[in-house]
């Protein structure tokens, strides 16, 4: 098996995340490349999705469209896996839907891996020490854990966590998940919203509201001024 490399914003973005919606599980695919012996896991992916304490389920729409965005990017990465969390519950295991899910990815990617995060402990302390991570591939139907290192050496983390950073705003890079609010919207008016156009079409229905009401204070103003001098 090839030496596993993880680079310090793939975790950061998963675990800001995780912080955010609790202990609810969550996951998405890892972008990355197969350098030599090497697996490096450069990106993390969070596509649309819907999930419970114990459970995640992914739009698998969401990795067709990631990969064709990769494979416009032309730079070499591509999908070398997926990740999800265990809140609370540790990441020492794999249940028997992880397994599945893993040999699935091992019959398109022989190399792929599963992350799996248990976040909780280190969400609360921010000591690495506190971080429960392990990487796993399925091996005669059975888990195996593998180890892993976190990538330190300026010239390789610099320049990626860059290209993330200019990236972010790419709506199409990295496909988010839908808020409970942009979820009702979509059923409301029958199409997908991404986070970004959510902002400004909200920002747009804000500007009319605002116009909408001025005009009626303005036209309340005028009818009362008519009634007045009619009395």
């Amino acid at each position: 098996m090839a030496t596993i490399r993880i680079y310090p914003g793939v975790l950061s973005r998963i675990l800001a995340r995780s912080k955010q919606v609790g202990r609810v599980e969550i996951g998405g695919f890892l972008v990355g490349q197969v350098v030599g012996n090497q697996v490096l896991v450069k990106g993390a992916s969070f596509p649309r999705q819907s999930g419970t304490a114990t459970h995640v389920t992914i739009n698998d729409a969401d990795m067709a469209r990631l990969a064709d965005e990769l494979h416009k990017q032309g730079d070499g990465n591509v999908i070398i896996g997926w990740w999800h969390t265990h809140p609370g519950m540790g990441a020492h295991f794999m249940s028997g839907t992880d397994i599945a899910t893993q040999q699935r990815y091992q019959a398109i990617f022989p190399k792929a891996i599963a992350m799996i995060v248990d976040p909780q402990k280190f969400t609360r302390s921010l000591d690495i020490d506190d971080l429960d991570l392990h990487v796993f591939r399925v091996v005669k139907d059975k888990p195996k854990d593998y180890r892993y290192s976190l990538v330190h050496e300026p010239k390789e983390v610099i320049p990626d966590l860059t290209k993330l950073l200019l990236r972010l705003d790419a709506t199409q890079y990295l496909v988010l998940e839908e808020s409970w609010f942009e979820r009702m919207l979509r059923e409301l008016i029958g199409e997908s919203i991404t986070t970004s156009e959510f902002t400004e079409r909200f920002s747009q229905f804000l500007e009319l509201a605002v116009m909408f009401s001025v005009i009626s204070i303005m036209l309340l103003l005028v009818i009362l001024s008519i009634f007045s001098l009619a009395s």
